[in-house]
């Protein structure tokens, strides 16, 4: 656990920074050494030290509500290197929970890495929960589509504007030649085959809103509109969650690394503080007595549960010097002792 808490600590993901707040005496080469050692590990995984977390995470979730809101996207990471990413949104953010890193940038991965990601996923939700599938245009595949649908999820998938339908009537065109009416904002055709082969049977929406100058393309195996519409909205909480892991939270978008293995597993420990401070964000009650030695009471409302939970934990880190021993005894039973 000694990793995440130097993270946390020094809000950097560079191998430099998390060496040089690990609790040591040795020296600044040898505290970088190990961290290299640690992501290169056999023993470095997410089965390992992530999933019995999330599996976890992912039951209470359920038990909670009535269902789980998925989005899969792509970001750029590290040099040169993209990570593909299935999170799941909770409130107007999203927690990470199964990811992929190739060399390349995020536009860089195929209909089989998409389909791995959902597989992985797959064998960490708990069963008998109902599933939405959110994603951008890359992820428009019928094969995807496919899968989801084999699995029993309901999706909602962006597509181009030149991708082909084939109605009802047999009739063919593109999106793009459908006309809105402004009145209504949008428009569903129900019951379509799609691309050059038109496959399958889907259902597409037109939805454009008197303030934007394009219409968003919709496919999804949701009957209504407005359904559509409304979770479709929700796949913005990823885009926040990139943000938290990088500019706003661990700036892993700034490290050097170039190799996608350690990035992945660079992933783990930035993930990890991630879930950290979001869930300390969300007790932040129990933090009453020293909300006000971090935030103006008046400010209190801008700030997101993330960013709470990360002032919380820099506060309790700087300021605490037991922390490190609690910090360890506590998250234990929640993640690997291998930490």
């Amino acid at each position: 656990m000694r990793y995440v808490y130097s993270l946390v600590k020094q809000g950097e993901s560079s191998l430099e920074s998390i060496g040089a707040g690990l609790p040591s005496q040795t020296d600044q080469e040898s505290r970088v050494k190990q961290v290299k050692r640690f992501l290169q590990s056999k023993y470095t995984d997410c089965e390992l030290l992530f999933f019995p977390f999330i599996r976890a995470l992912l039951a209470g979730i359920a038990q909670k509500r009535a269902e789980l809101v998925l989005v899969i996207d792509g970001t750029d990471l590290g040099k040169n290197c993209g990570a593909l990413m299935l999170s799941v949104v909770l409130g107007k953010r999203s927690m990470p929970l199964v990811w992929l890193v190739k060399q390349g940038n995020k536009g860089h991965f195929s209909i089989t890495d998409h389909l791995c990601l959902l597989q992985q996923v797959k064998a960490l939700l708990p069963t008998c929960s109902k599933v939405i599938l959110l994603g951008d245009g890359e992820f428009d595949s019928w094969d995807l589509q496919e899968y989801a649908s084999e699995q029993g999820w309901s999706y909602v998938l962006r597509t181009a504007k030149n991708t082909l339908i084939e109605d009802t009537k047999c009739d063919r065109y593109t999106l793009g030649e459908l006309y809105v009416d402004t009145q209504i904002g949008h428009l569903l055709v129900e019951n379509c085959g799609i691309g050059k082969q038109y496959k399958g049977c889907v259902n597409v929406l037109v939805w454009h809103e008197k303030r934007e100058k394009e219409p968003i393309y919709l496919l999804s195996n949701l009957a209504w509109a407005k359904e559509m519409m409304v979770y479709y909205q929700k796949r913005w909480g990823i885009e926040t969650l990139f943000s938290d892991l990088k500019s706003r939270g661990f700036n892993i978008h700034k490290t050097r690394i170039k190799n996608p293995a350690i990035l992945h597993n660079l992933l783990i420990l930035v993930v990890i503080a991630f879930c950290l401070c979001f869930i300390i964000g969300l007790a932040k009650p129990l933090f009453k007595d020293i909300l006000p030695k971090i935030v103006r009471k008046d400010r209190l409302k801008n700030y997101s549960i993330f960013h709470i939970g990360k002032k919380i934990l820099n506060f309790c880190v700087k300021n605490d010097t037991c922390f490190y021993t609690q910090f360890c005894k506590t998250l234990k039973h929640y993640f690997c002792v291998r930490f």
